[in-house]
């Protein structure tokens, strides 16, 4: 008996695991669970399912990438997966789970319940070794979830959650499985996939412990390893996403508006009526939320759908490079030469979608267009934009900046502006922008909300079709863009080179687009860009590139804010007040798309919005107006290996009133 465990504990200490940690050789190796198959057996108007929570081991960054442990809901009789199984019904279902508890100690399971209006967030305790069996009538439709917590969360300082909300604690991340409640009288639209957004934190492991988003997950796997989601033209794509951890996440699709089509937080899931429904390119999903979405792809190419924090979504070779963990390879380790590639240099939350052509005669040419063979349609009007750098502008770190190019005489490779030069362009008219990099190192630019080509779509190593795709410029090289915008709104223009600091050192701007032969009122409409400045870790919010709050001036009367917000982790609190007062201001658009009339309504003149979101609205300044009036800025989130518990700072920009 002595002889197999000694030979086991020798093969454990020489795969460099301390010899303290249990055998992992014993743990069942998990597969990925893309939640394509509900668990259980439907008998009658009765679905019963039997689940043991086990100790799993499973490998999230592909075969040869990192090993990890964790806690799993496993049916019995099946595979191991990561997350747990799928749990879906129809509305008047009773769903019975028969819940067993492998794992030696107490645990608490949240979620199996009913979420008829009003109810609380029921839970069940189960002894170690002890079976239970949970029974509800599953009468509300809607996305939710169900988790288990064997562990107090640790809470984060500045945003604690409750207690009966997902841990993302070590093993307990991937605790969780989805619940779906399918309307009476209706079964799954065909092809519905479902995304679960988890992570894994080891708190016991320093290279991980700094940087806890290091091992963010969908479907159980990190990028490049996530699952490829493969459409046709045309095909109407439904997805619902399932934010199961404590963080808010901005999620962003490239190359085509998406259709929000209900909301929820876990308990309650709202249906939103077809006036509800919101056209965006980036959604803030918050912590444990839910939400349910439509698109259409309508070109075809290499697209991605991520969160557009980037620590969510990348390799920060400084602060969480890519090195192998418990018995993963040395292939999978983060190295210069990889870098500015999207599948080496991105992680984390990022689902890769490939669109193919509809077979017919303009499949070939459709496709020629997304691979960059084919340059589309003559460019009417031309711009070049100069992408500078300069060195000890933020301390020892350099700054950058995109500069457009006025007339025939290039800007200086090191000349600096705050945020980068606001493009305009005009509706239907088509656009060639030459990008120059001026930088020391690769460069790719991502046109953000714009309906475009992939092969212009600006992420490199990724952008454009099958095997043809385009690589980031090469350092003094540029690369022509060919675009023509599809409809008049607020954008934005950013580097996608994933590693944080080109960002926070300067290269993002606003991108406006204005109906042909109707170039907007200047003195009325204002463009107002949200963005860090500084080092990634350090740098401060600034609101068109002023990190002092300098005044905003503007006369009595009516005036359009285009608000563009492109930090790198943090979210934004945009109030417009009076003294402390918050006023009322109107809708106008989201993401560069106007509002429905319905939506255009006068609201409390306050919004949150995180990464890559814009919005427009209207304010109404009074002919007697006082001068007390003011645009606050609250940052209320910080990284918290940088930023510790400090206060949530607040930038007041004050409104000057010109007189009439």
């Amino acid at each position: 008996m002595l002889r197999p465990f000694l030979i086991a504990l020798a093969a454990l200490a020489l795969s460099g695991r301390p010899t303290s940690w249990p055998l992992r050789a014993a743990l069942p190796l998990a597969q990925l669970e893309d939640f394509r198959r509900p668990a259980g057996t439907r008998v009658a108007d009765t679905l019963n399912a039997s689940f043991s929570i086990r100790e799993v081991r499973w490998r999230p960054e592909g075969a040869n990438g990192a090993e990890l442990s964790a806690f799993a809901f496993v049916e019995d009789g099946k595979p191991a997966k990561v997350p747990g199984p799928l749990l879906r019904a129809p509305a008047g279902t009773t769903i019975r789970v028969t819940l067993h508890n492998t794992l030696g100690v107490q645990l608490v399971v949240f979620g199996l319940h009913d979420r008829a209006a009003g109810r609380g967030m029921d839970s069940v305790a189960i002894a170690a070794g002890a079976r239970v069996t949970v029974a509800f009538r599953a009468s509300t439709a809607g996305t939710y979830y169900y988790w288990a917590r064997v562990r107090p969360t640790v809470q984060h300082p500045t945003a604690p959650v409750p207690d009966d909300w997902p841990s993302g604690e070590k093993g307990e991340g991937p605790l969780v499985g989805a619940l779906v409640v399918d309307a009476s009288g209706t079964v799954p639209p065909r092809g519905e996939r479902i995304l679960l957004i988890s992570r894994w934190l080891d708190d016991d492991d320093a290279r991980v412990h700094h940087d806890p988003a290091f091992r963010m997950m969908i479907n159980g796997a990190s990028w490049p390893h996530t699952e490829r989601l493969g459409y046709v033209v045309g095909d109407t794509v439904r997805w619902r996403i399932i934010n199961a951890n404590a963080a808010a996440h901005p999620l962003h699709l490239h190359g085509f508006y998406f259709t929000v089509t209900a909301r929820g937080d876990g308990r309650l899931d709202t249906l939103y009526a077809e006036g509800q429904q919101r056209r965006v390119v980036t959604e803030l999903l918050p912590l444990n939320g839910t939400m349910a979405m439509t698109w259409v792809p309508e070109r075809p190419g290499n697209w991605l759908f991520h969160c557009h924090l980037v620590r969510h979504m990348a390799l920060v070779q400084s602060i969480a490079p890519r090195i192998p963990l418990r018995g993963g390879s040395a292939g999978s380790a983060h190295t210069a030469s990889s870098v500015h590639h999207a599948e080496e240099n991105m992680a984390g939350l990022v689902m890769g979608v490939q669109v193919t052509p509809r077979a017919g005669a303009t499949a070939a040419r459709a496709l020629a267009l997304a691979s960059g063979r084919n340059p589309g349609a003559p460019a009417v009007r031309s711009l070049r934009v100069v992408a500078t750098q300069r060195a000890n502008v933020f301390g020892s770190s350099p700054g950058h900046s995109f500069v457009w190019q006025r007339g025939g005489v290039a800007p200086a490779r090191d000349s600096m502006q705050f945020p980068g030069s606001t493009l305009v362009l005009h509706r239907g008219e088509p656009t060639a922008i030459t990008v120059v990099n001026g930088l020391s190192s690769p460069l790719a630019v991502h046109w953000h909300g714009m309906e475009i080509e992939s092969w212009f779509d600006g992420v490199g190593g990724w952008s454009g079709a099958g095997r043809s795709v385009r690589p980031p410029i090469a350092p003094g090289d540029s690369f022509v863009v060919r675009l023509t915008a599809a409809r008049a709104g607020t954008f934005t223009y950013h580097t996608h080179d994933e590693a944080g600091s080109e960002l926070s050192t300067g290269l993002y701007g606003a991108l406006i687009v204005e109906e042909p032969n109707a170039p907007r009122d200047t003195t009325r409409d204002h463009v107002i860009v949200m963005g860090l400045l500084g080092d990634a870790a350090t740098g401060s919010l600034a609101i068109n590139g002023r990190t002092d709050g300098a005044p905003l001036t503007l006369s009595p009367g009516t005036h359009r804010l285009r608000f563009v917000s492109i930090p790198v982790d943090e979210q934004i609190r945009v109030a417009f007040v009076r003294d402390s007062t918050v006023q009322r201001w109107r809708s106008l658009a989201t993401d560069g798309a106007e509002l429905p009339a319905a939506q255009q309504m006068q609201s409390a003149a306050r919004r949150t919005v995180s990464a890559g979101q814009t919005f427009d609205v209207e304010v109404t300044i009074p002919v007697d107006a006082p001068t007390n009036y003011a645009l606050r800025f609250t940052t209320v989130w910080y990284p918290t290996d940088a930023r510790g518990a400090q206060p949530a700072p607040v930038l007041r920009v004050p409104i000057v009133v010109r007189p009439p």
